[in-house]
């Protein structure tokens, strides 16, 4: 890890120097330029016109003509200097460019290992899985933090809004590892609710196909006589990933589900205070996930001196909303909620995020004031909207 983090150092000090070089040498192109238009200038009018002029009067304006060179010389490195441009599309223009970086093999294992709980080995090898059709470029903005109002610019750009998407449009393939800094600074509750929705919804669809791409492929395996090797192995990774103890395919079927959009929304928004939060900001954890690991994550300022608990932080938020969904598919608190939702999916094949909401009383220690809340928020800001919403599968990147 030292080794990788020395070569990426040293990689970018060449590319700053080798930036300085190019960006002199244009400078003094320039310059030299510049000065030849001033030499001709002077060559051709002002020559002529010193011939008629005494030698007192020569003086002064040789005089005159240096101060004048060193003016133009001052304005014009002044002009051509690093930083010169608008401080506002600087910025916008350099957080641009950042969003296309494809992540990196530490972001993709701070996903999987969240997902697999940490200790079992990634198996890549899963048959018959068909996967998105995204490329890197469009799983933007890995390992780095973008201003809230350069995304905002950005989506309107795209033209990626919530009205359209209300109306049936597909989601746009925005995928930002962290969520934008000075989200907090925006004055108007409506347009930071908008922005914090319109970044965690395409991520939590992302998550959900995957688990309807499992969903389908189990649903294969049991209309199969006979299971392959490779089913089976799948299948184990599987129940081990589900908790699954005793290889129940009824109970892993019943685990395996969606969470409905407007209820994730509804809870990232409750306990993040859309986005603002210290933990979400710092940690990337948008569902005040604990951990009673010590280091593991953020110790919250009002916790009791008694209490030993952190609030579990992530990489990147893809793994918050990844760990968030494996706790309310595997942890026998919301065995309810898998009940409950199975029943939705069994009687008619469509999950309601606002009826399922009554099951998460368990999910805070306010109890079924909690549900309440989260009904609240899901019908204030008609989050119900967001529960058949797809992804786009553009396969070019949004943003170049």
């Amino acid at each position: 890890m030292k080794n990788l983090n020395f070569l990426n150092f040293k990689k970018k000090i060449v590319f700053k120097i080798s930036k300085l070089i190019v960006v002199t040498s244009l400078i003094f192109v320039n310059f030299v330029r510049y000065i030849n238009i001033f030499e001709k200038f002077n060559n051709e009018i002002v020559v002529r016109s010193r011939k008629k002029l005494d030698n007192r009067l020569r003086q002064h304006y040789n005089l005159s003509y240096a101060k004048g060179s060193v003016i133009t010389i001052i304005i014009f490195m002044m002009l051509f200097r690093s930083g010169f441009e608008n401080n506002n599309l600087a910025k916008f223009n350099e957080d641009k460019s950042l969003i296309v970086n494809n992540y990196s093999k530490e972001d993709v294992l701070a996903i999987d290992q969240n997902l697999f709980g940490g200790n079992e080995k990634i198996d890549n090898s899963k048959p018959k899985e068909k996967m998105p059709d995204f490329s890197d470029k469009q799983m933007l903005g890995f390992g780095n933090n973008i201003d809230a109002r350069t995304v905002i610019s950005l989506f309107e750009e795209e033209n990626y809004n919530l009205k359209d998407i209300r109306d049936g449009k597909a989601v746009e393939p925005f995928f930002l590892s962290k969520l934008p800094t000075g989200i907090d600074k925006i004055d108007n509750i409506v347009d930071r609710k908008k922005l914090f929705i319109r970044v965690i919804l395409p991520l939590i669809i992302y998550e959900n196909n995957q688990i309807e791409e499992d969903r389908d492929y189990l649903n294969q395996i049991l209309r199969e006589k006979s299971i392959s090797e490779e089913e089976t192995l799948w299948l184990d990774k599987k129940f081990i990933e589900y908790k699954v103890n005793n290889k129940n395919i009824e109970e892993l079927k019943i685990k395996m589900d969606i969470i409905p959009p407007s209820i994730a929304l509804a809870q990232a928004a409750y306990e993040s205070g859309w986005g603002t939060s210290r933990f979400a900001m710092e940690g990337n954890s948008l569902f005040g996930v604990r951990t009673w690991q010590k280091g593991k994550g953020m110790v919250p300022l009002d916790r009791d001196e008694e209490a030993s608990f952190e609030v579990k932080t992530f990489k990147i938020i893809r793994a918050s909303i990844s760990a968030y969904k494996k706790n309310l598919n595997t942890h026998a608190s919301y065995k309810e909620f898998r009940r409950a939702r199975a029943e939705q999916r069994n009687n008619r094949n469509k999950i309601s995020g606002l009826e399922l909401a009554k099951f998460l009383d368990k999910y805070s220690e306010i109890g079924y004031e909690y549900a309440d809340r989260l009904k609240k928020i899901i019908e204030q800001n008609s989050l119900t909207d967001f529960d058949d919403s797809i992804l786009s599968k553009k396969k070019k990147p949004n943003i170049v």
